[in-house]
């Protein structure tokens, strides 16, 4: 599908944005892994400054800004909500990857913030008649970081199954 273009910008879908998690203490044995069935996730960067009354009026003072996470997912059976769940109830650090599938920069390598936490929360409410969904908050340590995210093949095949012919298939 071809990017419509306005002005020279390109609008970005959400579509195209996968979050990837590992646990920070496994980051030297193990890859990250997409979230299943991910259906919506917010940053969310704040910057509260103090005002301090004066005789001549309010001066505001310059604030750090912190940032959140906010997830939103269909509950499964997996790896990834087992271990996200985990971390929450151990409060375990996370690495976070949003990964922009729109903007391939070369070979396997995305544009791609990066971010390292704890989840503040799980809540999984469930609902007669509907799929069960996971809501969740990330507290990032200092600011997200941009950079290159790399996927495999195995990891790009997870994302979206390739085009198949009619033919039979060479492959199971």
């Amino acid at each position: 599908m071809a990017q419509t273009k306005t002005n020279g910008a390109v609008p970005v879908y959400g579509k195209d944005h996968i979050l990837a998690f590992r646990l920070f203490d496994e980051r030297t044995s193990k890859g990250a892994t997409k979230l299943a069935l991910q259906t919506k996730h917010s940053w969310k960067f704040e910057a509260k400054s103090d005002s301090t009354e004066t005789k001549d009026g309010n001066i505001n003072s310059p604030a750090t800004a912190s940032a959140t996470l906010e997830i939103e997912a269909i509950a499964s059976l997996d790896e990834v909500n087992e271990m996200l769940r985990g971390a929450v109830m151990s409060s375990k650090m996370l690495e976070v990857w949003d990964i922009n599938l729109a903007d391939k920069r070369s070979d396997n390598k995305y544009g791609a913030q990066y971010a390292r936490g704890y989840l503040q929360s799980w809540e999984v409410p469930s609902e007669i008649g509907k799929l069960t969904e996971i809501k969740t908050t990330m507290n990032v340590d200092q600011l997200p970081v941009e950079g290159e995210a790399t996927l495999t093949e195995e990891q790009q095949s997870a994302i979206q199954y390739a085009f198949a012919d009619t033919n039979p298939a060479t492959e199971a």
